[in-house]
């Protein structure tokens, strides 16, 4: 895969979304409590407003894509109103506009990581031996940029102040758009061959539902931890606020050898085993950051975090998609829209822990969202066959 240039064009767009991500959303919460003057419930409602409108739009395009809509125009147009969306923010300082922006335009952005990954699958099956792999590589694209994103976006913040960060987050976008126009190809899958997958489309079975009830109770485990912990560090235990960039980044270096591997790893353990070890690793994770409170102890407890996400990020959309071979683009947008979902649980969960209790209190509700993960996990391995995770060209033909 390392010598097709549109491949790693793939890998490269990846990595500056992930940038652009990776320079906003650490920041958001902050932002909204601090420079909006939000309660914890009118953060809470300023993120379930953000991802239920997303996952809607989204969910919508995602199955209009799969019929007849072209994914590259859709990932322009995604890109475009993210892009909207972050350099509004450099601006705003009213609540209730932050919430009609992430409604209005935040929403149609949510399509763009569905959009990208059916696109870089449709592509790998056609033209890379191992599509499974060439996406693992294009998911350590976006863990690489969370390595220098967080960082650099809370030392702007702390020198420049946030429009700083989400300034750098909206050029950084501005080149991915450029970027997706000028060279990412403009269809993989013709139309005919679109609608005849369409014509052979079957609802979400069972064992679908049951997949993404995992999904969310993992991801949002974690995503209660990201949205809470800037939040316990600042307020809590009154640290130095550089503290947090460094932990996600440290998270986010130990994801990229995690996922590069993954796709052996599951061939030989089988993917749901390998997700099984990617869980325990993350209780080890919550179980350290429940009894310590060190910037030490806290670094290294991001070795367990780095592993459980590596290997759920990866496995975890390639195990959908191969369930669901018919309509990648919904497969993707599920998976995306199931991570939003997840963020949408935690950032309910969070306003009402923070209200009622504390933000350290999340870290419980965290380590048993996971724990409930795991035996629903061990329950799907029992009912289900194994999961083929790793397609080949060969094979396909």
């Amino acid at each position: 895969m390392f010598k097709d240039k549109t491949a790693l064009l793939f890998v490269c767009i990846s990595f500056i979304c992930g940038l652009c991500g990776a320079f906003f959303y650490p920041l958001s919460s902050l932002f909204i409590v601090q420079e909006l003057g939000a309660s914890p419930m009118m953060l809470s409602v300023y993120m379930v407003a953000a991802v239920g409108s997303s996952v809607a739009v989204s969910h919508f395009i995602a199955k209009q894509s799969d019929k007849n809509w072209n994914r590259k125009t859709i990932l322009v147009v995604s890109l475009t109103s993210y892009f909207v969306t972050v350099t509004s923010f450099i601006f705003i300082r009213d609540y209730w506009t932050a919430v009609a922006l992430v409604v209005i335009f935040g929403s149609v952005s949510g399509a763009a990581f569905g959009q990208l990954f059916a696109l870089g699958r449709e592509y790998g099956d056609r033209y890379v031996n191992n599509s499974a792999s060439f996406l693992a590589v294009m998911r350590a694209g976006l863990a690489i940029a969370w390595v220098f994103g967080p960082p650099i976006a809370f030392m702007l913040n702390a020198k420049f102040g946030f429009s700083a960060a989400f300034a750098v987050s909206s050029v950084t976008v501005l080149a991915g758009i450029l970027l997706v126009m000028k060279f990412v190809p403009s269809q993989v899958v013709t139309k005919k061959e679109k609608s005849e997958a369409s014509e052979v489309s079957k609802p979400l079975g069972a064992r679908v539902i049951l997949y993404c009830v995992i999904l969310v109770c993992a991801f949002g485990a974690n995503n209660l931890y990201i949205t809470s912990m800037p939040l316990y560090l600042s307020q809590e235990l009154m640290v130095n606020p550089s503290w947090l960039g460094l932990l996600f980044g440290m998270a986010a270096a130990c994801e990229i050898p995690v996922m590069l591997t993954a796709g052996p790893l599951a061939n030989r353990l089988g993917a749901v085993k390998l997700m099984i070890l990617g869980a325990l690793s993350g209780v080890m994770f919550f179980l350290v950051m429940l009894s310590q409170t060190s910037f030490i102890a806290m670094l290294f407890a991001q070795v367990f975090n780095g592993f459980f996400i590596g290997v759920w990020a990866t496995i975890g959309m390639v195990a959908l998609q191969d369930m669901m071979k018919d309509r990648l683009g919904t497969a993707s947008t599920l998976f995306s829209n199931m991570l939003s979902v997840s963020t949408l649980v935690s950032s309910l969960a969070v306003g009402v822990i923070g209200e009622m209790y504390n933000y350290y209190s999340a870290l419980y509700v965290s380590l048993a969202g996971l724990i409930l993960s795991l035996a629903l996990l061990v329950l799907f391995q029992i009912k289900s066959k194994p999961i083929c995770t790793m397609p080949t060209r060969a094979a396909q033909s």
